[in-house]
């Protein structure tokens, strides 16, 4: 069966024309199954005080989970009769036409700079009940301030996917009458796509630290577990691409999608839409071919 995941950093529904267009978002994914959005915004002012991630998964017809780093009070409208305890959350989202059977939110390490804005960051995991089985899918946000930066939001990222298996399940242990309130505890499967707006290149320390390191002769050395770029397996060079363009930084692949090996075998395509124009970055798909066996 045909899978079609895509990421895309959605600038809180704000397009590269400046107009606020949730609808337009939406319908730039609207051909994906499963989505990683990130810069998801919950109750501020600029967006109405909507909830994107409920408006997304409402216009999608999608199952979705949302997990914030950013979250503090919030006001509301002005002359609203009623005052509501609004949260202002800023984060990421998965939404997946399947159902999501659990879901983790990690925050990545933070530092607290002198000048530069920065805010805390997250990973959303979300455990999704495809028809070829069960997939792990990950939104991420990395830093943008700097590669000393976001090296342990990396390091953090590689632990916290590598040890869910293991020790992700929502519990562990014997069933409790009358508190889990559900079936046996569901197992994280090993299969998995990581995908967000990382903020890195392919010419990185990041990278590497995430694909292996590049020898000028020998090339990318990885390592048997480590996840794969699905970029490359489907057959673009790492230095292709661009999910990226603005005045600033140029044009950039910083936009990822990595895959354990068990999953990276099944990539048949991958494109960027550069055609989008909800955002300041551009939607990534890729197309997973799964044969009825499943991953």
């Amino acid at each position: 069966m045909k899978i079609t995941a895509a990421t895309y950093n959605i600038q809180f529904g704000r397009g590269i024309d400046g107009v606020f267009d949730i609808d337009r978002t939406a319908r730039e994914v609207a051909g994906a199954d499963i989505v990683a959005f990130q810069e998801v915004a919950q109750h501020w002012a600029r967006n109405g005080w909507q909830d994107q991630a409920q408006e997304l998964a409402d216009r999608l017809g999608f199952h979705h989970v949302f997990g914030a780093g950013f979250d503090v009070a919030a006001g509301g409208p002005p002359g609203e009769a009623v005052p509501r305890a609004r949260r202002r959350r800023f984060g990421n989202m998965v939404a997946s036409r399947w159902p999501i059977e659990s879901s983790r939110t990690m925050l990545l390490p933070k530092v607290a700079l002198a000048r530069f804005y920065d805010l805390q960051r997250c990973i959303v995991e979300a455990v999704v009940a495809t028809p070829a089985g069960r997939l792990r899918v990950y939104s991420l946000h990395l830093t943008h301030v700097s590669s000393g930066l976001r090296l342990p939001q990396v390091r953090t990222l590689l632990d916290f996917v590598a040890d869910a298996p293991e020790n992700g399940a929502p519990w562990s242990g014997e069933p409790v009458p009358g508190w889990t309130e559900g079936p046996e505890e569901p197992a994280l499967p090993e299969p998995a796509l990581v995908m967000g707006d990382m903020n890195f290149t392919a010419d990185s320390a990041e990278y590497a630290l995430v694909c292996g390191e590049k020898d000028p002769g020998l090339g990318r050395i990885v390592r048997r577990s480590a996840l794969r770029d699905a970029w490359v397996a489907a057959g673009h060079a790492e230095d292709e691409g661009v999910s990226l363009r603005n005045e600033y930084l140029g044009e950039l692949r910083i936009d990822h999608v990595f895959a354990t090996p068990s999953v990276a075998r099944h990539v048949a395509a991958m494109r960027i839409d550069e055609t989008a124009r909800g955002s300041d970055h551009y939607p990534v798909f890729v197309d997973l071919e799964v044969p009825g066996t499943g991953f």
